[in-house]
This record gives C-alpha cells, structure tokens and sequence, in this order.
C-alpha cells in the first residue's frame, strides 16, 4: 500500500508540473436517502431524483461560495431530473467517523469525498460503493484528468473513487516580520531556521503557531517536513525502527520552544488565527487556504507572503514538498439506474475544466483536473505549482502515508511530547502501538 501512495505522491507532483508548463454552516437538510436506492422521488412521477451528497467544502473553507455554485449550477441545468440535497460536513474529523459508520451499517451516502488513499482502499472492501471505472475509462471523463492520475487511484484494478483537488504544501513566511527581525534570507537547514526563530521571539513574534487538538493538523505538517529532511523521500516506506522518526520528533519538540502559549489545545482556529493576524511569523498549511489568507488575513499580509519548499537537516534532504492527493470523490452503490445517472452527469458536471478553473482561481486550491495554468491569475499560486514542480523530491504528508489508526493516534502522542510526558522514543512507540 506504501508503495501505491508513493505512485500518487508523483501524479500529483505532475498535475503541478501540468499547471506551470500547460502552463474548513452546521445546517442539515432533511434528505436521508442513502445507497439504499430507494429514491425520495422517481423521474417516473415527475419529480427529481434526490441526491445526497456531504460535503466538506462549505462554511470558511476557501472553496465553499464557488462549489456550492457549481452545485446550484448543477440543479439548475437538471431541474426536475436531478437535484443534489447537501449535508454540510464542518467538522472534517467527525465526518471522517461518521463516514466510516455509515459505510460499516451499508448505508453510504449518494455522494462523499475521502481524503486520503487508506480510506478509498478500506472503503472499498465493504461493497457499498459504486464501481465508476467504465464510466471514467470513457475518453470525455479520462480527458479530463491529469495522465495517469485515475490509474493511481484504482483499488485492485478498479475504479472506486477519482482524485480530484491536490494536496500542495509550502512551508510560508510573513516577509513583513522577517524584515523587522533583521532576517535578511530564508532560511534553508532547520539549524538555520532555529536562528530566524530566535529572531522572531525578540522582536515578541511567535516564530510558529502549533495545534495539538483535533487532527494537530499543521503540527502534523511540520513533522512531515521534519521527517522529510531526516528520512528523505522513503522514509515511510522504511517503518517505524528508522531513526528518523525520534529525530523528527526532537525537531517537532523544539519548534515548541517557539511557538504561543496556546499551542497545547489549540486547534486550526487558534493557529489561523495566530498567523492571520501577524502574530507568528512562519506557517505551513496546503494550498488551499490560500483564498482564506487573501481574504481573512490583515491588510497587506497576502502580499508579503513568502514561499519555500522543506528544510535540510545536517546537510541532506532539503528542497522537499509535500504534495499529494487531497480528496477523492465517491459514490454509494446504487440499486436504482436514475440515481445512478445523476450521480455519474454530477461528477461530469463537477469535472469540467473550466468550472475547475473558477474554482482554482477562486480558492487558490489546486486540482488533478488538467488545467491550463495560463488561466490562474494568482501569481502566489503559480508560484506555488512552480516550486512544487521543481522541488528535489515530493512526499506525502504523515496523516495521508500511515494506517489510519497511527494518524488518529498523533495528535495524543504529540501532547504527550510536548508536555513531557514522554521523550521522543517514547512518542514513537507511541505510534507504533497504534500500528500493531
């Protein structure tokens, strides 16, 4: 399985590529209708078949207004044939295990998204979802795919799910802070970086912001990084006995020595907040809250964004990016062949290459649909597409390239580092625990 992540790791390093050279509403609505295909309305009464689909892109997530465009959009062109009924899904965690039991019960919603390789693989041994490989070998669906993505995706020889936006991760530094903190070059090692945060903490900046609540999220992005420039691009494939993963942790563990006093239970909020309103100076998160720091940030801060790829560590591994498939969409398997169409002429709608550019451009997001890059207008974002495509080697983050009982238990062994509860061998017996 390790082995087939690293296959996704490169597509999605070559949907960038494509682009520079082709180039997180709590409402529910009360649609129940499942994979069950027991529609809540025929075609053959008149009315239009329900779709339920729970999606994630809504409330603050920087692609909610221009998706659930497309999805207005969608049943207007289909009214009185088709209409797709959102549950809107704000909590990514607990829909993660809502997901998980609704598929355990055989009731898969119409339309979801998973957001890593392990849960399509798993997902796809309970027989609840719909088999979509004939339906994107057709040249008008494959075409619209970056080369090879679709392939990557296929779960013993099927077609369980399609990639769709793409994981994108450049560590980011508030230029502004960095020039007041005598900063005069980015740092390339993280002994350089541990320098530019002394600089920082003087002139009473948090060098970083960390989270140690829900997934630990960004934290978890930093000791990808951190595992990249100890380990380099195998390291996952090398287990947990490597000692890279305790010198990760010893990194992870220092850059605590530099970050708010609310770190330990903070969650994404807390580290948005701190890095939105210049209060830290150095951020990591995907390229998809690009559109939330142009908008929620203060004046002037997206304008001073700097971009770099990872860190080395004692000479070796440096100029990584993370980079890997981000969501996949799925469906339920369906009993009734008009849902079964809808869903299939949703995805169509979904996929097309110039409402995927609106929503790239809207979002700063990117996509496994092949663009053309000439058509982003945000030079941050290109920026971002075109260090990704140059960068010495990509790697997947933690949370999408381990068991999905070793991601769950991150955020408890991370705390436990933190507060010193345990060393960092300790943190990583921790995880490997979780993974026997």
């Amino acid at each position: 399985m390790m082995k087939k992540r690293m296959v996704l790791l490169s597509l999605s390093l070559a949907a960038c590529i494509g682009l520079v050279a082709g180039c997180g509403g709590n409402a529910e609505n009360n649609a129940t209708t499942g994979s069950s295909g027991e529609s809540n309305a025929s075609t053959s009464s008149g009315n239009a078949v329900e779709i339920n689909f729970q999606n994630i892109w809504v409330g603050a997530d920087s692609k909610a207004e221009v998706f659930n465009q497309m999805i207005e959009g969608f049943n207007t062109e289909f009214d009185g044939k088709y209409k797709i009924v959102v549950e809107e899904q704000t909590d990514y965690d607990m829909y993660r295990d809502k997901l998980r039991t609704q598929i355990s019960t055989g009731d898969a919603p119409d339309i979801f998204t998973v957001g890593s390789y392990a849960d399509l693989e798993l997902f796809s041994q309970s027989g609840k979802l719909m088999d979509l490989t004939e339906f994107l070998e057709n040249d008008d669906m494959k075409s619209q795919f970056v080369s090879g993505s679709v392939d990557a995706a296929k779960v013993d020889g099927k077609n369980y799910g399609f990639p769709y936006e793409n994981a994108v991760v450049p560590i980011m530094y508030n230029q502004k802070l960095l020039t007041e903190a005598g900063v005069e070059e980015l740092p390339q090692s993280f002994e350089e970086f541990f320098d530019v945060c002394e600089k920082l903490k003087a002139i009473d900046v948090y060098p970083t912001a960390q989270m140690t609540a829900d997934n630990a999220f960004t934290s978890m992005l930093w000791y990808s990084y951190a595992l990249a420039a100890c380990g380099g691009p195998d390291i996952y494939e090398k287990g947990f006995d490597d000692p890279a993963f305790v010198e990760a942790a010893d990194l992870i563990k220092r850059m605590y020595d530099y970050t708010a006093p609310d770190a330990v239970g903070g969650d994404a909020t807390v580290v948005n907040g701190h890095f939105f309103n210049e209060r830290t100076g150095i951020y990591t998160n995907g390229s998809w809250i690009l559109g939330r720091i142009k908008t929620e940030g203060v004046e002037g801060l997206y304008d001073n964004l700097v971009l770099a790829p990872g860190l080395s560590y004692n000479g070796e591994n440096g100029g990584a990016y993370i980079n890997q498939v981000q969501a996949y969409f799925c469906a339920g398997a369906q009993t009734d062949p008009a849902k079964e169409e809808g869903i299939k002429e949703f995805f169509k709608y979904i996929c097309d290459k110039e409402r995927v550019t609106e929503l790239a451009n809207s979002s700063g997001a990117l996509f496994l649909i092949d663009i053309d890059s000439t058509q982003l207008t945000d030079p941050v974002q290109a920026e971002l597409a075109k260090q990704s495509s140059e960068a010495t080697f990509t790697i997947g983050h933690f949370q999408g390239s381990v068991p999905t009982t070793v991601a769950n238990a991150f955020p408890a062994a991370l705390e436990s580092l933190v507060l010193g509860d345990v060393d960092s061998q300790g943190f990583v017996d921790m995880l490997k625990e979780a993974n026997e």
